[in-house]
């Protein structure tokens, strides 16, 4: 009998023991299966907080194109504008945290809004994730063509000898432009009289009408009447010479710590999964850096800058305490 029942049992074992090696070696397998491996299964939506047509829609357009060939998931582009970037930022916060929604948000919207803004409930670090910083656009000087003031020390110099006499037009009280000029002035020991305009176009205007000497903008704003002969660039208020800018002095050499930028960045709410969070980060990353689109985002005024969620986070909390210092000197609250 044991000389019959002992290869019988052999082959049970032998089968059980080859189920058991085959669930084993198809756990890993499930198990790499997740929503996170598979993203993006869907299209993906970011939420701009600009107009269509804007400097900022264009590019995040122009990435999602890219994108799209890399996942074969179309990309959304889903405009929120005004409020400061306020209106965006509460629509990420409202969507699910599931990896199909991401923001393409103004750094002014983070660093500054909740410090200018009443009613502003949220908080970057309670409430949202960075994945990257996407472009910068440095601030510039300009001043009318005919303006006496032929380089930035000049005009530095008669804000300094008459405190108000050197009217400076932004678009807004507690704006970046607004702030961009203070933080000037107050690193230099001067004071301008600064005029706040209800947007862009009206400062423009009052620019070249003469009600103004200068004004702070980023360069795609100026460019136009800069090309036409109408205004002149005084300086650059960046960090470093960027190509297309090369003619323009640092600010920082007659100013020190004269640096200010409009910046881009993708975020996503809080909760999203940190592996989506790493490929977005990666791809975005590799696509801002493609030929075509560093030179299309140069058109448009802005400086492609990927990096890492950390850097992001550093990037941000630096831009915040400077901001809250010249906010701090105005006396500027939320209103």
């Amino acid at each position: 009998m044991t000389h019959f029942l002992t290869p019988m049992l052999s082959r049970r074992a032998a089968v059980n023991l080859t189920v058991a090696l085959v669930a084993a070696t198809a756990l890993p397998t499930a198990q790499a299966q997740t929503p996170a491996a598979k993203w993006p299964a869907q299209p993906v939506r970011f939420v701009v907080p600009f107009p269509a047509g804007s400097a900022p829609d264009v590019l995040i357009r122009l990435v999602g194109v890219k994108l799209t060939e890399k996942w074969g998931q179309a990309i959304i582009v889903d405009n929120k504008p005004g409020g400061s970037g306020v209106i965006g930022m509460n629509a990420i916060l409202n969507s699910a945290a599931d990896g199909n929604t991401f923001g393409f948000v103004q750094g002014s919207a983070i660093s500054v809004a909740p410090s200018t803004i009443k009613g502003v409930t949220y908080d970057f670090a309670r409430d949202f994730v960075p994945v990257t910083l996407v472009a910068v656009a440095p601030f510039i000087l300009a001043v009318p063509a005919d303006s006496p003031y032929k380089t930035l020390a000049d005009i530095m110099a008669a804000a300094k000898a008459k405190p108000l006499g050197i009217e400076v037009a932004d678009n807004g009280r507690g704006t970046l432009p607004h702030l961009a000029s203070a933080l000037l002035g107050l690193q230099y020991g001067a004071q301008f009289l600064e005029v706040h305009y209800p947007g862009g176009a009206q400062a423009m205007q009052a620019m070249l009408g003469g009600q103004t000497k200068m004004m702070i903008e980023t360069y795609n704003v100026v460019a136009g009447n800069v090309q036409g002969g109408k205004l002149r660039v005084l300086a650059s208020m960046g960090d470093r010479v960027e190509p297309g800018l090369d003619s323009f002095p640092l600010a920082n050499k007659t100013v020190p710590g004269a640096v200010a930028y409009g910046w881009f960045a993708v975020v996503a709410k809080k909760g999203v999964d940190a592996a989506m969070i790493a490929k977005m980060n990666k791809d975005m990353g590799d696509v801002l850096l493609m030929p075509e689109i560093v030179a299309k985002s140069r058109e448009l005024g802005t400086y492609p800058r990927p990096g890492t969620p950390e850097q992001l986070t550093q990037y941000i909390n630096e831009d915040r305490k400077t901001w809250q210092n010249v906010l701090d000197k105005l006396n500027i609250k939320p209103e």
